[in-house]
């Protein structure tokens, strides 16, 4: 139950600040190994995932926890074009990302309300279309310039009449909206002539 508290409560204030007051410097990943740039370790990372004969299903893996942590998720997408290739790293990049705004979006509506979240000032204006036509909606909202944490935990606040959110519009918009960005940079990654390349552009 603490670390659900915790992750709650970093949510909390990614949804409250609009994503906007967010400092992630100590960086968590790299304080621990002072001698280790944040770009080594992405490359330390998916040098695993290449060499490991499950490489693939821990970067799925990693990929959701990252969305559902509301990271920036075009660094992983570009490295997984260019160890995994157009194809396999544009599909679990796609997979990875539509199932962490899904963890994300579970976790809203079970601990939002109870949490006292608040819905973002940045979503209230999608609010009465939200309700009538969702789909169009969340599309429009994935498009908008809008942090990737107000998105997912802002949705997963709406309330639905009767409570009967509309999941299945939630996923086919993740995956509509979120193609197109797996396709361009898996195809970037994939012409990248190596991870330190990529790291070099992205991270």
């Amino acid at each position: 139950s603490t670390m659900l508290e915790g992750v709650a409560d970093a949510m909390a204030y990614v949804i409250t600040t609009n994503g906007t007051s967010i400092d992630f410097s100590p960086d968590p990943l790299t304080e621990s190994q002072p001698g280790m740039s944040k770009a080594a370790l992405v490359i330390l990372v998916f040098e695993a995932f290449r060499s490991h004969p499950l490489g693939y299903v821990g970067f799925l893996f990693f990929l959701t926890i990252w969305t559902t942590l509301a990271l920036p998720v075009t660094p992983l997408e570009v490295c997984a074009g260019c160890v995994f290739g157009p194809i396999w790293g544009t599909m679990g990049s796609l997979f990875g990302k539509t199932l962490g705004c899904c963890c994300a979006l579970w976790i809203g509506r079970s601990m939002g309300k109870s949490q006292g979240w608040k819905m973002p000032a940045a979503l209230e204006k999608y609010l009465g279309l939200l309700i009538s036509r969702p789909f169009e909606t969340m599309c429009a909202v994935r498009i908008a310039p809008i942090p990737l944490g107000v998105k997912n935990y802002g949705l997963s606040l709406v309330r639905y009449p009767n409570d009967r959110y509309p999941i299945k519009e939630y996923v086919f918009c993740c995956l509509v909206v979120g193609g197109p960005f797996s396709v361009v940079w898996g195809l970037t990654g994939h012409t990248a002539s190596s991870l330190v390349e990529v790291v070099g552009k992205y991270v």
